[in-house]
């Protein structure tokens, strides 16, 4: 039996929750895999896109597109208490999904719930890698994560790489894991 949404969800979300607990003001400048962007500028961004679903469910205030790719710092002095907060908000929303297939207002336009949050699961289970890589530590996905995240990189990430968002696809190992794979087909280095 598949993982439902919200336990994919929250798996991704504790993982991240982990990495940004080892986050402080000695590595927030640190370089990561997305060129341009250093750990604060990359985890205020996913922590905008997770803030953006969560308006999108919860009906709350939330970042424009704009904002989620300016780069601005949303961390402050405290990546760790920013984040709590903010996936915090992210499970209750969630939560009290009772339709998947309704649609809900993104910063990508109308999409089923059930789509938006595997694309914000997506989002933090790639962005979480990166993190990892910047923290000298390394991300294995595991098999309902990995298939998750191979489903939605297929179908977002050529249009997004259209407009920009996402590097060109880079060849994987020969014996690339599932996580390896996903990573190189959104233009990072699986190694």
């Amino acid at each position: 039996m598949s993982p439902s949404p919200l336990a994919l969800l929250n798996s991704a979300d504790n993982r991240l929750l982990s990495l940004i607990d080892r986050v402080d003001v000695t590595n927030l400048s640190a370089p990561t895999p997305c060129t341009g962007w250093d750990v604060r500028s990359l985890v205020s961004h996913l922590l905008q896109s997770i803030e953006a679903f969560s308006a999108a469910v919860d009906g709350g205030s939330g970042p424009t597109g704009e904002q989620l790719f300016g780069g601005a710092d949303i961390l402050n002095n405290d990546p760790a208490g920013v984040a709590k907060r903010i996936v915090d908000r992210s499970h209750r929303a969630w939560a009290g999904v009772e339709d998947w297939d309704a649609p809900v207002t993104t910063v990508l336009g109308p999409i089923p719930a059930g789509q938006a949050v595997a694309i914000i699961t997506f989002s933090t289970l790639v962005h979480s890698w990166d993190l990892a890589w910047a923290l000298g530590e390394r991300v294995e996905f595991n098999t309902a994560e990995a298939t998750l995240a191979e489903t939605v990189a297929g179908t977002l990430v050529p249009q997004m790489r259209d407009a920009g968002l996402f590097a060109p696809e880079v060849a994987p190992p020969m014996q690339a894991s599932a996580t390896q794979r996903v990573i190189a087909f959104t233009g990072r280095s699986p190694l």
